[in-house]
């Protein structure tokens, strides 16, 4: 079985979530000899993309005024030309251009959704408009479609008005390997500190209500910092919200660049705040359960789906309600390390191997109806 992966994300995202996923799944088949993967990409500045595709080195580093425009044209014809020219049994198109219905060649069509954050969040943006209207037609277009989640599988079905035969659920796994979480030492001597990780853009990712917490936190421990792993540095406006709750001296920025970063990010972590409204799926909890970090998160989402009964929930829109989960976990250690070991085993169900295996599976099982 021959699957034909197209250029699009590869050509968005320098590094991403998307991009990863893709790569993962690419790389578990191959791996794995699952199936065949065809990714038809050239040129992009995409980490992953050079991984699987080493020699794509042209343009990469090259800095000139629409160099990224001229790399999407560059793929989009290669991929026009390649589909025309190429036997592979499924197109799974790795976004949602356009271009895609056209490039399938008459063969079954699967897409995969890792959220449906525009759609609740951004519909009356004229930003987003567009994608959202690409995302639609691709959905009804799709012969199959996986969602990452339970959650979002929902939210496909209720929004699109999609029969749930057509969406399969198949959970992403986390790609911090077990040799590279035992490389890193915990660090003793590290102030005690409550992490936050990854984007604070968006209504979604609750950053407003977060910062009323830990400054209601912040009152009882007086110990404790405060820190915003990756995301990119604070804006001027994030820099006014820190200060206005006067968390300033409290708060620190710390940049991930390596897997060895944000591993030690967690470890050295007293506690995991992950208080986002809505997420496709929510990998840093897998992430946190990996590396023995407790977890206090929203109640609501997918984030109980992943999280089970191995981490400690609160209401997301009630600052009071997270700053009382969040101290009542950072109190108890016995409850702490209960939640770490309940941790420990619910990260083995999200693994990237059972993401390519069950991606085979119902590949298959639509080539055989």
């Amino acid at each position: 079985m021959r699957v034909f992966y197209d250029h699009q994300i590869f050509c968005e995202q320098s590094f991403g979530g998307i991009s990863r996923y893709y790569y993962e799944l690419i790389k578990g088949a191959s791996e794995r000899e699952l199936f065949t993967p065809i990714l038809d990409v050239a040129y992009a500045d995409n980490v992953f993309s050079q991984l699987l595709k080493p020699d794509n080195r042209w343009l990469t580093s090259a800095r000139f005024k629409g160099r990224k425009d001229l790399v999407r044209l560059i793929n989009h014809v290669r991929t026009f030309y390649n589909v025309r020219n190429t036997a592979f049994d499924i197109f799974h198109p790795t976004y949602f251009h356009q271009s895609a219905l056209r490039n399938r060649m008459g063969k079954p069509m699967f897409i995969t959704v890792l959220d449906m954050i525009d759609e609740k969040y951004h519909e009356g943006l004229p930003k987003f408009r567009k994608l959202i209207q690409h995302r639609r037609r691709m959905i009804h277009a799709a012969d199959h479609i996986i969602a990452i989640s339970e959650n979002t599988r929902k939210d496909i079905i209720d929004y699109f008005n999609i029969a749930p035969s057509r969406v399969t659920t198949i959970y992403l796994g986390s790609s911090l390997e077990k040799t590279a979480i035992d490389a890193v030492a915990r660090d003793n001597n590290t102030k005690p500190y409550i992490l936050f990780i990854g984007s604070r853009k968006g209504t979604h990712k609750n950053f407003e209500n977060y910062l009323h917490a830990i400054s209601l936190i912040s009152q009882t421990e007086r110990e404790i910092e405060f820190v915003f792993g990756g995301g990119g540095d604070f804006t001027e406006e994030e820099l006014m919200s820190i200060a206005k709750y006067g968390l300033t001296e409290r708060v620190k920025y710390k940049a991930i660049r390596t897997d060895e970063d944000i591993i030690r990010l967690y470890k050295n972590a007293s506690l995991l705040i992950y208080p986002s409204l809505y997420e496709g799926f929510g990998l840093p909890l897998v992430e946190a359960f990996s590396c023995g970090t407790p977890c206090a998160t929203a109640a609501g989402s997918c984030l109980e789906e992943v999280g089970g009964d191995a981490a400690s929930y609160f209401n997301p829109l009630d600052p009071a309600d997270i700053a009382r989960v969040s101290v009542a976990l950072l109190h108890n250690p016995i409850l702490s390390a209960s939640y770490v070991e309940k941790g420990y085993v619910r990260a083995r169900l999200f693994t990237w191997a059972q993401t390519a295996i069950k991606t085979n599976e119902i590949y298959r099982e639509f080539l055989q109806k």
